[in-house]
């Protein structure tokens, strides 16, 4: 506890362990052994003499689902802090990468009331105010599908805007070898630098094709024109960077393996919305 005390930190960022809460875990929550950290923390805003002023939370979409949620508010309405949630898109910001993830901000700027809700219904925004962001489109059940409705928005800048350029020799090591086309090719998210979407990179990109994040095809057209070694490959490191909103200065030291930095890149988060969020919650929240 003193420990904690001693930091006298203005502002917490947190990204827990996302695995107690994706769609494709089980969804244990709070009962997760891997949430123990981030139920420590939670437990700590109550004991500490000198509490952050600032929070700001990021986690996979799901997480508004949670127990841990419940819990997180309970304690951050308990000891004084306002606190706002939203489900964004790095689409909103006319970046072609989709990664919708949950982000809390709480602020610290009212006496603790001692006593807390029961129940937190969702409300969860879309917009942040001050801030131009393409709205996502409400499904017919009611249900925002930001993917489907940003796709293909034309104020999102097109991919050739993020990408490198390249000589042929650079980019050998990111081509795709005939038998991975073959054998995997029909479960890629294919993009051309055209489009203007890629879907979310994680941290298994390269090594498993389903899921992990979108490959380019850099001639013909998707779906009728075949991919070859020569038309097709990974995304760089780089140019993944640069779809999360890192700056151009920004760089991995030499000792990185290109596999150490898509891994490292997959866990991250996008730059883009943090910053926007960041800047609302100091300066007009």
């Amino acid at each position: 506890m003193a420990l904690f005390d001693a930091l006298d930190a203005d502002l917490w960022t947190m990204s827990p362990p996302c695995q107690p809460y994706t769609r494709q875990g089980l969804q244990k929550g709070s009962e997760d052994a891997r949430s123990k950290s981030f139920s420590f923390l939670i437990d700590l805003l109550a004991k500490l003499k000198r509490k952050p002023t600032y929070l700001l939370m990021e986690n996979v979409a799901g997480f508004e689902k949670s127990d841990t949620r419940t819990i997180l508010l309970r304690q951050l309405q308990g000891v004084g802090y306002r606190f706002e949630e939203y489900l964004l898109n790095p689409l909103q910001l006319c970046i072609p990468n989709s990664r919708t993830r949950y982000y809390l901000l709480a602020k610290l700027d009212q006496p603790p009331c001692g006593r807390t809700s029961e129940e937190f219904p969702p409300q969860f925004r879309h917009n942040v105010s001050g801030v131009s962001l393409i709205q996502p489109a409400a499904g017919v059940d009611g249900r925002v599908d930001f993917e489907r409705g940003i796709w293909h928005h034309e104020e999102v800048r097109q991919v050739k805007h993020f990408m490198e350029e390249l000589s042929a020799e650079a980019a050998v090591p990111f081509r795709i070898c005939p038998k991975v086309l073959e054998r995997h090719g029909y479960v890629h998210d294919v993009v051309t630098p055209e489009d203007r979407r890629t879907c979310c990179f994680t941290k298994g990109y390269t090594h498993y094709a389903e899921g992990t994040g979108s490959i380019l095809q850099l001639s013909g057209i998707v779906g009728t024109d075949p991919m070859t070694t020569d038309n097709t490959r990974y995304f760089t490191p780089r140019e993944v960077a640069n779809l999360m909103g890192f700056p151009a200065e920004f760089g991995f030291p030499a000792t990185t393996s290109t596999r150490q930095g898509y891994r490292l890149l997959g866990n991250s988060l996008s730059v883009s919305v943090v910053a926007m969020l960041m800047d609302y919650l100091i300066h007009r929240m």
